[in-house]
């Protein structure tokens, strides 16, 4: 669950058009995960960084999946407008 939150934390939003790690610290974390940083490691390291490098890919995708499915919802929501309908309060 740790990895998914800090995932999302560090994926643009396209709302604000920055990542909310940016919002809450005040710059942009920046990520390097290529396996040439594993240098001179053993063969069990190595496979857990692959490990974690794939995982973090797939679910780096899967934010943006969701990320996509929401806006589509909202702009959606909202082109409708509110469903108001003749004599109710506002």
């Amino acid at each position: 669950m740790l990895i998914i939150q800090f995932i999302y934390n560090v994926t643009l939003q396209k709302g604000i058009k920055t990542s909310l790690f940016k919002v809450n610290y005040g710059y942009k974390l920046i990520i390097l995960l290529i396996l040439q940083q594993v240098i001179k490691i053993s063969k069990i390291a190595k496979e857990r960084a692959e490990t974690l490098m794939n995982l973090y890919k797939n679910i780096y995708k899967t934010v943006k999946l969701v990320q996509e499915c929401i806006r589509k919802y909202y702009d959606l929501k909202k082109f409708k407008g509110l469903d108001l309908k003749e004599g109710d309060k506002v």
